[in-house]
C-alpha cells in the first residue's frame, strides 16, 4: 500500500534539519520512498492525502519512559514526593491488578499516545506479556523491559522469566517489539543482582532500562550505602559496558556521573513533567548535551504526570532549562523537537526510527495547521514546540500502517475498555 501526502510543510528532522514548504513525502509499504518537489505522476492505487498547504508532516514522537498500565492509577496518587508516592499508593494498587487491567491499561495509554502523534515507547512493567494484546489492538513501536526488583526473594526467578519473555517475543508483532530487562533501580536490588542484569543483557544483545538518580534522598542514600552514586554504583558493576543502558530520569546526576554516563555512552530518559509535580527537581539536560550524553524526551507514567502527551513535554523542557540556568538560549526550540524525535530514537537505539528521509521507517504524524497559533509562519519548528497542541494531530502512521485517523476510533472496544477501568477504580483499587 502506497499513500502520498502532498502540497505539505514537512519537518524532516534529518541532518540538515530541513523544512520543506509544499513538499511531498510517499509511504510505500513500512518505509519512506520519497521526500521532496512535487511528483510529474502520482503511484497508481495510492491513497492521497492533499494537505493544501494547511497541514505539515513530521517524524512520529518517540517517549523515552513509560510504564503504560500506570493509566489505572491517574488522579489516584497526586501530590505526593516519590518514595510515600510508591510505597502508600502504587505498589498497593499494582498488587491489586489483573491481566486483564493490565492490557486495559495499555490499551487505554497507547490510544492517549497515539492521538499525540506517538509513535515508539520505551516502557518498564512487570507484566509484559498483558502488553502485547494491547500492542496488537493499537500498534505502536515498543521496546519493553520487564520490570525486576532486585532485592525481592525470587530476584533470580524473575530475571529468568525476564530472559525467557525476550526470548519469546523480541521481534514479535512484525519486529516492532523490542524486549530488553528493567531492573527497577539500585534501591530495589542488590549489586550483584545488577552485575548479572548487566551479564544477561550484553548476552542478549537488549537494552537496559534502570531508574537512576530520580530524587536527591534516593541519590544520597546510595552514597551511604556504597560510598558512591548510583552512576558509580552501577559503573562499579560493569552495568554500562558493552550494553545499551537507558537512564530514566537522572535528575540529580553529578559532573562525575555525567562524565561516565557519555563516556559509557548510555541514554539519560529526561522525563520533566513528572520530576516536577512529584517535587523531585530539574535534571542537567544541557549540561549533559554539552558532555555528548544522548537524551531522549519522556512522559513517565500517567500517574505521576497526569499526561502522556509529549507535545507538553517539549514545551515544558524548553522553557524549564531556561528557566533554571537564566540563559534564553539554551535548550532552543529546534532542541526539544530534536530530543522528541530522531534524537530519542536514536537514544533507545533505532537507527531508521524518527526522521522524515527516504529508507526510514514510515513512523509518522499529520498536524492541522490551521489554527490561530500557527500564523504568520514565521518558523514551524518554534511554533510546534512553544505554541502547537497534541489535538492538532490529524493522523498517526507506524510502519506506514494509519493508526489514528481523525474521526476514526483508534480501538473499538475503547469505550468497553474505558469501563471496566472504571469499574476497577470505584470497586477495587480504591477500596
Amino acid at each position: 500500500m502506497k499513500t502520498v501526502f502532498q502540497n505539505v510543510w514537512v519537518v524532516t528532522e534529518n541532518a540538515a534539519r530541513d523544512v520543506l514548504q509544499n513538499g511531498t513525502v510517499v509511504v510505500d509499504g513500512d518505509r519512506i520512498a520519497y521526500v521532496g518537489a512535487g511528483l510529474d505522476a502520482l503511484p497508481a492505487g495510492a491513497r492521497v492525502v492533499d494537505g493544501r498547504g494547511k497541514k505539515l508532516l513530521m517524524p512520529g514522537l518517540v517517549n523515552g519512559h513509560t510504564h503504560l498500565p500506570m493509566v489505572l492509577f491517574r488522579g489516584g496518587a497526586d501530590d505526593m514526593e516519590l518514595h510515600t508516592w510508591l510505597n502508600t499508593r502504587v505498589f498497593p494498587m499494582e498488587a491489586k491488578e489483573t491481566p486483564q487491567s493490565v492490557t486495559d491499561g495499555a490499551v487505554l495509554a497507547l490510544c492517549e499516545m497515539a492521538r499525540a502523534g506517538i509513535t515508539t515507547v520505551n516502557d518498564m512493567y512487570t507484566q509484559n506479556r498483558c502488553l502485547l494484546p494491547a500492542l496488537e489492538k493499537v500498534p505502536l513501536r515498543a521496546t519493553l523491559a520487564m520490570g525486576l526488583f532486585g532485592q525481592a526473594d525470587n530476584a533470580d526467578e524473575q530475571l529468568a522469566d525476564a530472559v525467557a519473555f525476550h526470548r519469546e517475543y523480541n521481534g514479535a508483532l512484525g519486529g516492532r517489539v523490542r524486549v530488553g530487562l528493567g531492573p527497577h533501580a539500585e534501591y530495589t536490588a542488590t549489586l550483584p543482582f545488577l552485575e548479572k542484569c548487566a551479564d544477561a543483557a550484553r548476552r542478549l544483545d537488549c537494552p537496559l532500562h534502570i531508574h537512576v538518580s530520580e530524587t536527591r534522598a534516593e541519590h544520597e542514600a546510595c552514597i551511604g550505602r556504597h560510598g558512591c552514586t548510583p552512576v558509580g554504583a552501577l559503573d562499579r558493576v560493569g552495568f554500562f559496558d558493552g550494553t545499551r543502558a537507558l537512564l530514566a530520569h537522572g535528575v540529580w546526576l553529578s559532573d562525575e556521573d555525567i562524565g561516565i554516563v557519555a563516556e559509557k555512552g548510555a541514554a539519560v530518559l529526561h522525563n520533566p513533567c513528572s520530576n516536577l509535580k512529584l517535587g523531585s527537581g530539574i535534571a542537567r539536560v544541557p549540561e549533559m548535551l554539552r558532555k555528548g550524553v544522548r537524551v531522549a524526551l519522556a512522559t513517565d507514567g500517567a500517574a505521576s504526570n497526569n499526561s502522556l502527551d509529549l507535545w507538553e513535554e517539549m514545551r515544558i523542557c524548553a522553557l524549564l532549562h531556561k528557566g533554571r540556568l537564566l540563559d534564553a538560549t539554551v535548550l532552543p526550540a529546534e532542541e526539544a523537537l530534536y530530543l522528541a524525535t530522531r534524537g530519542g530514537a536514536l537514544a533507545l537505539g533505532y537507527e531508521d526510527v524518527g526522521s522524515v528521509e527516504p529508507g526510514f521507517k514510515a513512523d509518522l504524524c499529520l498536524v492541522d495547521l490551521d489554527q490561530p497559533y500557527y500564523h504568520p509562519m514565521t518558523d514551524l519548528v518554534h511554533h510546534i514546540v512553544y505554541g502547537g497542541n497534541s489535538r492538532d494531530v490529524e493522523m498517526t502512521l507506524v510502519d506506514g500502517r494509519v493508526v489514528y485517523e481523525r474521526g476514526k476510533p483508534i480501538a473499538e472496544d475503547l469505550d468497553a475498555v474505558c469501563a471496566r477501568i472504571q469499574d476497577l477504580w470505584e470497586n477495587w483499587f480504591n477500596a
